[in-house]
């Protein structure tokens, strides 16, 4: 009788990981290779936020993309702080803004056809959200929405919001002061502001 193989399972080192500011530093010098890693480290966060912020999933990927693709273009002007995280955030949300301002544009067109057929279709109607908090949200401003979103639910802090969104400090202090009263409002099922 043959004695069974025995195999021996060698744990496989993990990759060390590169730090963001040096991850940037190669990426500002043409690597490709380091936006992947950049990529792999930070979509998930990009992702999550993008998300919430945009109360629709339509566009996320995009954003997502855009975001990682605008890091790359803009590499060397990476102020070479050790957590790249806020710093994509911040083009996440320039891009946000972009988009949210086409939005608007296009509400304003959507609603002057709707005007003119005489219907009484509101375009923004079909942009509902599953939860409560969501809705309450959504009816934020965006620049109320995007500060307490970074605050609440990616742990930045009031120093890292402001040069994420390239504000001052004491401009994130008051939308995250307003926004959580505001929210709380509309929560306690007030009108909003």
């Amino acid at each position: 009788m043959t004695e069974p193989r025995r195999t021996t399972r060698f744990a496989k080192a993990e990759p060390e990981r590169s730090s963001d500011a040096a991850l940037m530093a190669r990426l500002a010098e043409g690597d490709i290779g380091a936006l992947g890693e950049l990529y792999d480290h930070h979509q998930a966060s990009i992702r999550r936020f993008l998300t919430r912020a945009t109360s629709s999933a339509d566009d996320v990927d995009d954003l997502v993309h855009t975001t990682f693709l605008t890091a790359a273009t803009i590499a060397a002007r990476y102020d070479g702080r050790a957590a790249c995280r806020p710093w994509l955030i911040g083009i996440a949300v320039r891009l946000l803004r972009r988009r949210h301002h086409a939005l608007g544009r296009w509400l304003s067109v959507a609603s002057a056809l709707a005007t003119l057929r005489r219907s009484s279709v509101d375009p923004r109607s079909a942009l509902g959200t599953t939860s409560d908090i969501e809705r309450a949200l959504a009816q934020l401003s965006q620049p109320k929405r995007v500060t307490l979103l970074l605050a609440e639910v990616e742990g930045l802090s009031c120093p890292e919001i402001a040069s994420a969104l390239d504000i001052p400090v004491g401009t994130v202090w008051t939308r995250l002061h307003k926004a959580r009263r505001e929210l709380r409002q509309l929560l306690d099922g007030g009108d909003g502001p």
